[in-house]
């Protein structure tokens, strides 16, 4: 079977996050000045590991006047002035300016007076991460632009001269639109846009190439039972993902009652055209699962977002472990390593995990506003079958999971559900619903009914079941194959679990308790049938019994 990609962290809840780009337009602006009219240029220049030096100059002919633009927070940045003079200065919030808000930019506002040949300013500094490289593919995805609008924008872009630009592959979108590059130097491997207009003072540039004729090895690092395959420029976030992983793994231990024997983890490079819609997966096959791939863009989120996002991917990993399978529960795996990556982050303490949820509770908002509280469409999302509405799933698979541990203890209710498993394959929501029902001491058939889902009620044959499940977990290994009936009985009885085919259920279990009680007596008959027979068998071949047809008996006369 074809390796599928699930767990994808994923296509509305980290879209265009706060961290990234979060443009609030229409806002009312606090701060008026008069028009600049000026032109600022950016220029970004890569060099060959994604280290891109930052250029940003202002012009302006104007005697004098103010002007903001935006510049990193968290990161050092110089500015000098090389006409002209700055009487007055401040690190502004830049929501009151344009109403954009990002808490990894300040807006640098000053005021200016030219001299004979106008006012001109220089802002510079670094970013590590504009570029990100994984051999033999790039993508440049430009620190936020911001300034004063009514302003003239130039953007250049060069590229080292063994990059080659994908076709097509060259972006500038603003608030309202986006822009194509006005000319490209191939020789220089310089991409201009001068094509932008005014009224556009917020922007990001997206440029995406591939590195020829350059061999590549990877680095491969290890740290408890975690490895991480990745590039050595990033082998600084590398091991923050595998020291974060390696703090929580005891606590993943302790919930979900069960131990991993290895996981890996690589860093992918998204597509072009989805940057920023998944941010983490796991293929898997009907067999196991795989490697933890991790979207390199979101190491330049808020601290605690690379972290829910890594932490999710690691949940579908112990979520398979205790027998969750992902092809008939896909709702519940995506549910609970979203709930559970956000809980167990926030009380670590990070800020990202508490603008992940708060993202998380608006995108539940609007899902109960379309659907009410019917989230039944759940049931039929499989790894196979994404519905077209995949964002609905994400929100409403969590709102449920979320809602079912809110009155019932949080995490510490499915740390009872997982204890009650006890190693068992739970591949269908009426199994799910009645371990569920044990952990809270009421039906959550009945809840998650009234919630759209069909499912029957298996709690109210808790002792039966309760029974049988606990015959056949004390039939020994040794027993087989009466085990293995017992089993396939009980899961028959489940499956027939509704009132329509009550007297099937009953059938069903009746027989696998009384194989299950029987199974030492069953096998021992087999056994002594099995060694019967061979007896008569050996003895026929040693000639003791003797074919009587084939004996010819002579009398003698009297």
């Amino acid at each position: 079977m074809k390796s599928n990609p699930y767990g994808r962290l994923k296509i509305l809840t980290f879209s265009l996050l706060a961290s990234i780009l979060i443009v609030n337009l229409g806002s009312p602006l606090t701060y008026t000045s008069s028009v600049s009219n000026g032109t600022v240029e950016y220029l970004f220049k890569i060099d060959r590991d994604g280290l891109t030096f930052v250029d940003i100059t202002y012009r302006t002919f104007q005697k004098e006047g103010s002007m903001w633009i935006l510049v990193p927070r968290f990161s050092q940045w110089i500015n000098r002035t090389i006409r002209g003079i700055v009487t007055s200065w401040d690190l502004s919030d830049p929501y009151k300016l344009a109403g954009f808000k990002n808490p990894f930019y300040d807006a640098f506002l000053f005021s200016f007076r030219s001299d004979n040949e106008g006012f001109e300013i220089k802002i510079r500094y670094n970013h590590s991460l504009a570029a990100m490289i994984i051999e033999p593919n790039g993508i440049f995805y430009s620190p936020q632009i911001g300034f004063q609008k009514g302003n003239r924008i130039k953007i250049s872009v060069v590229l080292p001269r063994e990059f080659v630009l994908n076709r097509r592959e060259a972006i500038a979108f603003g608030s309202r639109n986006v822009y194509y590059p006005s000319s490209i130097d191939r020789e220089e491997n310089i991409i201009f846009f001068s094509n932008i207009p005014e009224e556009e003072n917020l922007l990001r540039v997206e440029v995406g190439f591939r590195i020829e004729n350059k061999s590549f090895s990877p680095i491969k690092l290890h740290w408890g039972i975690f490895s991480f395959e990745t590039p050595p420029r990033y082998r600084e976030y590398a091991w923050k993902i595998l020291e974060f992983y390696n703090e929580t793994y005891d606590d993943l231990v302790d919930l979900f009652n069960v131990t991993l024997e290895s996981a890996n983890v690589r860093f992918f490079l998204p597509s072009f055209n989805s940057l920023l819609e998944i941010g983490g997966y796991v293929p898997f096959s009907p067999k196991k699962l795989g490697d933890i791939h991790l979207n390199i863009l979101y190491t330049r989120t808020l601290e605690g977002q690379i972290e829910v996002i890594a932490l999710h991917e690691l949940v579908h990993h112990f979520l398979w472990r205790a027998g969750i399978s992902p092809q008939g529960l896909l709702w519940f795996h995506e549910g609970m390593a979203q709930y559970v990556s956000i809980e167990i982050c926030k009380e670590i303490g990070y800020e990202g995990a508490i603008l992940i949820e708060k993202e998380m509770e608006s995108k539940v908002l609007n899902v109960r506003k379309r659907f009410g509280d019917y989230f039944g469409f759940l049931q039929d999302w499989t790894p196979s079958y994404y519905p077209r509405d995949i964002g609905s799933c994400y929100a409403a698979a969590y709102y449920v999971v979320g809602e079912l541990a809110k009155q019932r203890g949080g995490l510490g209710y499915y740390r009872r559900f997982f204890r009650l498993l006890k190693n068992q394959k739970i591949e269908e929501c009426a199994s799910l619903a009645y371990y569920l029902s044990i952990a809270s001491g009421e039906s959550m058939a009945r809840v998650l009914n009234k919630w759209g889902f069909k499912i029957p009620d298996l709690y109210g044959y808790y002792p039966l079941l309760n029974e049988a499940d606990t015959l056949i977990e004390n039939v020994s290994r040794i027993f087989e194959p009466f085990r293995s009936l017992a089993i396939f009985l009980y899961r028959n009885a489940v499956l027939n679990a509704d009132q329509k085919r009550e007297n099937i259920m009953l059938i069903y279990l009746t027989l696998a308790i009384l194989v299950a009680r029987m199974a030492p007596l069953l096998t021992l008959m087999t056994v002594v049938a099995i060694i019967y027979c061979l007896l008569l068998w050996i003895l026929k071949s040693k000639g003791v019994f003797m074919d009587y047809s084939e004996i010819t008996v002579f009398y003698d006369p009297v």
